[in-house]
């Protein structure tokens, strides 16, 4: 019995001593990690495992249009992924809901059948070590959809017995589609930012904030206690001048005469004439396809030679600085002249000696190339000196970016030659950007002082105004009130009497200058080998002329070659988008309108007739007892004329060739008139015809373009 005892006795103090020098070897190993000379590098290693310090982005700010409607926001959305390897999916939950889960998701999604996603899953399932965070479909999901899914067999698990696992992505959204997209901006494939969002990122951006998460069982991460993280700290709103409804309208419309007229692309920018605040500024582009996309800014980054609207400067340079008076008299040569080693030619010929007013009203070439040589032949100098005083040498310095320097040559650069202040003197030898004429032209509507075009008016956080950008003015006077006074009655001649007649309506007066320049195809000149060549159309102006409030330009760029009809006048090209949204806009602003006792059309109870059908006419003048008159014989078609005390008739020219008058006809008879003269016709508004694009009288090659404006008189 001793021995017994003695031997559980020794067996007992070796377990107790091996015990006891295990825990001496787990007391020692805990005092080399805590202590050894590794022991910081695996501290940091625990931390780093258990602990991580995530990104907790900020929410970025919206851009808004001037009433507050937004044009951007960040939504989130889903990719959704799946954790293969997650510790509560078994593989008896996986084989049972595999084949409902690949039929949901190739309902859901569309992209591939049902045995395609069960193949998917399968393959995923078996090498789950390696996709424990695969991605089930490229496409991103909403949050109502993320719902939806969420329901899925497997899925409905959740993420530790199922492995859903949704990660969240903030997405840009266009709340009104593609309106404006050029101008609110986006990031492009370079990774270069554009428009407001590129100008105004560190504001809209925000600033991210932080969290110290702890993982636990199941790859779940909490956050910890304490002062450990930052909170984010959202972006800031940007609040930009822009107006939805104007915004829409010079879409649309610009985007309908791209089509029509075949341009290659426009602009189209309307702007508060006392503040220089951009309301709507349009950019489309037509591509080959027939496509039409906003994927370029031309109105801030196109340099380009102006044409004849930059003989606006040149009115100005000659009345202000050159002491030439608006009856002054030159002879134009009948359209053609030669000044120095240059041919300078008229588009339309004809004419002797003419008035600097009507020379501007008719935008003669040659007019103003004399004009300019007569005063500066022998100092130019004093000319290129005198835009630099009005601006043309520097940019505007916009709110977003783009902006390219303008092109001004001067005597003694290296470009300068004898041929450069003649081409100057109607819009060549000179580069600038569609918005910097827009910036002079608003200039004369705004009483001489020109502004800096405003995009963004300021910036809110939380619903309070932060900051906001004031009107800026760039010259408070780009000329004398005399001479303000004479270029703003020559502006409103070009539209009463001379090339931008399509603008006159009996509604509101406008003041315009119409221009059509021929773009240079780098060293190949301004005609390519199959005697094609590109045009800017453009016509540019304010109204209304007596009272400014809006200032706007349109420009489209076009290609024309002999025998392919069409149309490349600012004019016909460019006149009727300005005449559209100039309507629009004239519509919507009630206390522009006169009330009914006011309106001519209301104070003679005499109905009024359209022109037309000389016994469709004559039928409906005995039904009404209205009284007609005609001198000779009118023949089967003719337009209405009133005074006070009759109405008469004036027969059309039909001559083969020539454009007819059909100002004053309904809709039905001028079209069956002009495509019987050859023209294809294009039309805006309703009622009878106000205005034509060719005017009467005009060579009509056939296939041309023609554009009607209607109205009610």
């Amino acid at each position: 019995m001793a021995d017994i005892k003695k031997v559980i006795l020794t067996r007992v103090r070796v377990l107790y001593g091996i015990f006891v020098l295990i825990g001496m070897l787990i007391v020692g190993k805990i005092l080399w990690l805590q202590f050894g000379p590794e022991a910081g590098k695996l501290k940091r290693e625990a931390a780093r495992i258990t602990f991580e310090q995530i990104t907790i982005p900020a929410q970025r700010g919206d851009i808004l249009a001037r009433d507050g409607r937004l044009l951007a926001t960040s939504v989130p959305t889903y990719h959704i992924r799946m954790d293969f390897a997650a510790e509560g999916l078994d593989d008896d939950t996986f084989r049972k809901g595999v084949d409902s889960l690949a039929l949901q998701l190739s309902r859901f999604f569309g992209d591939r059948s049902a045995e395609r996603y069960r193949a998917m899953l399968l393959a995923a399932r078996a090498d789950k070590g390696h996709n424990r965070y695969a991605r089930l479909s490229p496409r991103r999901v909403n949050f109502l959809e993320l719902k939806q899914i969420g329901a899925f067999p497997i899925l409905r698990l959740g993420r530790n017995k199922g492995g859903f696992v949704p990660e969240e992505v903030p997405e840009r959204l266009l709340t009104n589609g593609s309106l404006a997209q050029r101008t609110i901006g986006f990031t492009n494939q370079a990774g270069t930012q554009l428009g407001i969002e590129g100008a105004f990122d560190s504001y809209l951006a925000g600033e991210d904030g932080s969290a110290l998460m702890q993982r636990i069982s199941g790859n779940v991460k909490v956050p910890v206690g304490g002062d450990t993280g930052v909170e984010p700290v959202n972006g800031i709103d940007v609040v930009t001048t822009l107006d939805i409804d104007l915004q829409d309208v010079a879409e649309t419309v610009l985007r309908r005469q791209l089509a029509t007229g075949g341009a290659n692309w426009g602009t189209a920018v309307l702007m508060e004439s006392s503040t220089g605040e951009i309301r709507a500024m349009a950019n489309l582009t037509r591509r080959s396809d027939g496509s039409i996309v906003e994927d370029y800014n031309y109105a801030v980054a196109m340099n380009l030679e102006p044409g004849s609207t930059f003989k606006l400067v040149s009115l100005i340079t000659l009345l202000d600085e050159g002491d030439m008076e608006l009856d002054h008299r030159i002879d134009i040569e009948n359209g053609r002249a030669v000044i120095g080693r240059t041919v300078v030619v008229d588009s339309h010929r004809g004419g002797g000696a003419l008035t600097l007013k009507r020379i501007f009203e008719e935008s003669s070439n040659v007019g103003f190339a004399k004009a300019v040589n007569e005063v500066y032949a022998h100092d130019p100098g004093r000319f290129t000196s005198h835009l630099s005083k009005m601006g043309f040498d520097k940019p505007l310095e916009l709110q977003i970016p783009g902006e390219p320097d303008p092109v001004m040559w001067r005597p003694g650069d290296r470009s300068w030659s004898g041929m450069t202040l003649t081409m100057m003197s109607y819009g060549y030898a000179i580069r600038i950007t569609p918005l910097h004429t827009l910036a002079f032209y608003n200039a004369v509507a705004n009483g001489g002082r020109m502004m800096r075009p405003l995009l963004v008016r300021e910036l809110r956080q939380y619903g309070q105004t932060v900051r906001t950008f004031p009107t800026e003015t760039l010259n408070p006077s780009i000329c004398s009130r005399r001479t303000l006074e004479n270029v703003r009655q020559c502006l409103e001649g070009v539209v009463d009497e001379g090339t931008a007649r399509i603008l006159r309506n009996p509604l509101y007066r406008v003041a315009a200058k119409t221009g059509t320049a021929q773009i240079a195809q780098d060293s190949h000149g301004y005609r390519d080998a199959a005697g094609g060549r590109h045009y800017l159309a453009t016509i540019v102006g304010y109204f209304p002329a007596d009272n400014p409030r809006y200032t706007m330009i349109v420009c489209m760029k076009t290609y024309w070659r002999p025998g392919s009809g069409g149309t490349y006048y600012g004019a016909s090209l460019a006149g009727p988008v300005f005449r559209a949204v100039a309507d629009r806009v004239y519509a919507r602003e009630v206390s522009w309108q006169p009330g009914v006792e006011q309106n001519p059309r209301h104070a003679s109870s005499r109905p009024s007739l359209k022109g037309g059908n000389v016994r469709e006419i004559r039928r409906v003048a005995d039904k009404l007892a209205v009284p007609l008159s005609s001198s000779g014989n009118v023949g089967r078609w003719a337009v209405v004329h009133a005074d006070s005390s009759s109405v008469g008739l004036t027969g059309v020219d039909l001559t083969p060739g020539v454009t007819p008058r059909v100002t004053g006809m309904g809709l039905k008879e001028a079209v069956y008139l002009l495509e019987k003269s050859g023209l294809r016709v294009a039309f805006s508004g309703r009622g009878q015809v106000l205005a034509q694009s060719i005017p009467p009288g005009e060579p009509a090659p056939r296939g041309s373009v023609i554009t009607i404006v209607l109205g009610n008189e």
